[in-house]
């Protein structure tokens, strides 16, 4: 399979997700509101937003129509892509490390976790939230695989297509 294919089916898996991420981020923002801590979050995941648009208007546009693209669509791709590849690095290794917690520790974590939140108190057993965070843990493992090998072979398809871009 050519590094082309691959990287148009990786983008068309990205695009659902990065729907979600911005549908997710306009809450958060609006969460930022009352505790502006958040607002670098809110941040990070708008440039995933921002990179997954423009790498799928880089690969329609550039490599499939062969089209030529403004200088600024490289510009924002590789822009958003450094802020993607790095919020995406961090959580890729906050989910394997998840992998190597042993279950006691984790048992021990997620019921303190549970004992701050006080309306969960009874609803949630500790084991189904155990489950639930294996679960998420494995989800965000492979869309960070995915998005952090998206964003490396953009970065080299943006070289070996760089005759696409126009001089502004």
């Amino acid at each position: 399979m050519s590094p082309i294919t691959i990287f148009k089916i990786i983008t068309y898996l990205l695009v659902p997700v990065a729907i979600l991420f911005g549908l997710i981020d306009i809450i958060m923002l609006f969460m930022a509101l009352a505790n502006p801590a958040i607002l670098l979050i809110v941040f990070a995941m708008a440039c995933f937003v921002i990179y997954t648009a423009a790498s799928l208007r880089f690969l329609l546009e550039g490599i499939i129509s062969n089209q030529r693209c403004k200088s600024s669509l490289k510009d924002w791709i590789k822009v958003n892509g450094y802020v993607t590849l790095f919020l995406f690095i961090m959580f890729f290794m906050n989910s394997s490390a998840t992998f190597f917690v042993d279950d006691i520790t984790l048992r021990q974590t997620l019921s303190e976790m549970m004992d701050q939140q006080p309306e969960l108190a009874g609803k949630i057993s500790l084991d189904f939230f155990i489950k639930i965070f294996h679960v998420v843990s494995g989800i965000m493992f492979a869309i960070s695989s995915l998005i952090i090998i998206h964003v490396l072979m953009n970065l080299k398809l943006l070289k070996r297509y760089q005759d696409l871009f126009s001089k502004e």
